[in-house]
């Protein structure tokens, strides 16, 4: 039986994680997938000059892992060849809760990879380059969605390498520009509504650096996290492990507390962390690299489910849909997973038929589902704080107390701390957490008095992994 998209042609905006995922996601249905990037795209893992966040770490979560495994079926391989790490969540991860606590290092079977975000890049452009009927056309600025007789993506208007407009004809666009203006602007022109918006205002900073260690002082751990003490406390930090011996230093804060430039401030800074393991970890090292800042302004959901005459053959994705606060490593993975979901619904019933508009409707309800978890546990993590401006849960107080507890009990308890784990890599939904039994062992510690928890132990062995990455 012929694929009703096998002759069509489809275009994606975007050559970040989100649209080269989504490439992968439709190159096996459709005739011809042309990525469109504005940036001139480098020669191997290097920073690209018009993204500069690219140049901080990024966090890829165990179902960001799983999700790309499945569109890129080479992955593991050429990610460690290449030098990328492969990590437990919880043996080889330092965590550090808000009360200072640190959860204990016991094998979770929970599996990630860790590398920058130049060489997953890389990596994925080279898999797609394997594929004759994908094309990477870098240096071309998409400037419009073309619009048909009835409303409906025609193909996309772009200005060329040499400074030329050329309309190229395709009947599918997947958005995957960041911010997603070519889906915001194409709906103005056709006098659509526009989605609603959510929006949590957070005013991040985060100061970067990479570091080195010599020999025999490197850290016992690939990635440590130490959580600000919230709702007081507003800095935190993060060292995690990449490739060719380097590791990603990352301090954040909030509102004007802004990380400083300077070597030695920055490194002083790490001193009123809620811990001093990172400062311990960091005045060992040696610092390969300026301190760069980044600032991150609001989280942001546009509810594109809800419109009701959604245009047939465009589809956002990732920040398109959902800008998640980046202090929490969602977004590569929540894009990858949008893009896996993409596939599936080509290789499904919906696909088959051929239509475009059922095909969006039906991907635009189950994204909104998928980023329910993400979006939740962020929005939680954020209004701890009362800087952060955007509509407050009634339930608030109650949610918050909920999480503290359910990391009390994560302390104690090897299978609470896995669930855990598996909800914040994107692995369950974060209705695992609700079930009778987490919520009767819940209230019942939330009766007892309150006691210290016990130190963590030891890296131990839950139960044997159901699938490792390779190593």
């Amino acid at each position: 039986m012929k694929k009703p998209y096998a002759d069509k042609r489809a275009f994606v905006i975007g050559a970040g994680i989100g649209g080269l995922a989504a490439a992968a996601a439709l190159a096996p249905h459709f005739g011809q997938v042309v990525v469109l990037e504005r940036d001139p795209l480098p020669d191997g893992a290097r920073a690209r000059s018009g993204t500069a966040q690219d140049r901080l770490p990024h966090a890829l979560l165990a179902g960001g892992c799983a999700a790309l495994a499945a569109l890129f079926p080479d992955l593991a391989g050429h990610l460690l060849q290449a030098g990328a790490h492969t990590s437990d969540a919880g043996r080889d991860g330092l965590i550090e809760l808000p009360s200072g606590v640190a959860l204990p290092r016991r094998e979770l079977g929970i599996h990630t990879y860790l590398q920058s975000r130049p060489l997953l890049e890389a990596v994925l452009r080279g898999q797609l380059r394997q594929l004759h009927n994908v094309v990477l056309r870098d240096a071309n600025r998409v400037l419009e969605i073309v619009s048909g007789p009835a409303g409906q993506v025609a193909g996309v208007c772009v200005e060329t390498r040499e400074g030329k407009r050329d309309v190229l004809t395709g009947c599918l666009v997947v958005d995957a520009s960041g911010r997603g203006a070519p889906t915001l602007d194409f709906l103005r022109a056709l006098g659509r509504p526009l989605p609603e918006e959510a929006a949590l205002r957070v005013d991040l900073t985060y100061g970067s650096a990479l570091y080195s260690f010599a020999p025999g002082v490197e850290p016992d751990f690939k990635v440590a996290i130490t959580y600000a003490n919230a709702p007081h406390g507003t800095r935190g930090g993060m060292l995690l492990m990449r490739e060719h011996g380097l590791w990603d230093m990352l301090l954040a804060s909030r509102s004007d507390d802004l990380p400083p430039l300077d070597e030695a401030a920055f490194l002083d800074w790490t001193r009123s962390l809620n811990t001093p393991t990172l400062f311990d970890a960091l005045r060992r090292g040696r610092r390969e690299s300026k301190v760069t800042r980044f600032g991150f302004s609001e989280s942001r959901r546009r509810r594109f489910a809800q419109l009701r005459d959604f245009p047939g053959g465009l589809l956002p994705l990732g920040d398109a849909i959902c800008q998640l606060n980046p202090l929490y490593g969602q977004g590569m993975s929540v894009a990858a997973q949008q893009a896996l979901l993409l596939h599936s619904l080509l290789a499904g019933p919906t696909g088959a038929d051929g239509s475009l508009t059922e095909l969006g409707m039906t991907y635009l309800a189950a994204s909104d589902e998928l980023i329910d978890t993400p979006w939740t546990l962020s929005e939680a993590a954020d209004l701890v704080y009362p800087q952060t401006r955007g509509p407050r849960p009634p339930d608030l107080p109650q949610r918050l107390a909920w999480h503290a507890s359910l990391n009390g009990l994560a302390v104690l308890d090897p299978a609470v701390q896995k669930l855990l784990a598996e909800v914040r890599h994107l692995l369950k939904p974060g209705s695992a957490l609700h079930t009778p039994e987490l919520k009767r062992r819940v209230h019942e510690m939330q009766r007892q008095p309150a006691r210290q928890p016990r130190q963590a132990q030891p890296a131990q062995h839950v139960q044997p992994p159901v699938q490792r990455l390779a190593s």
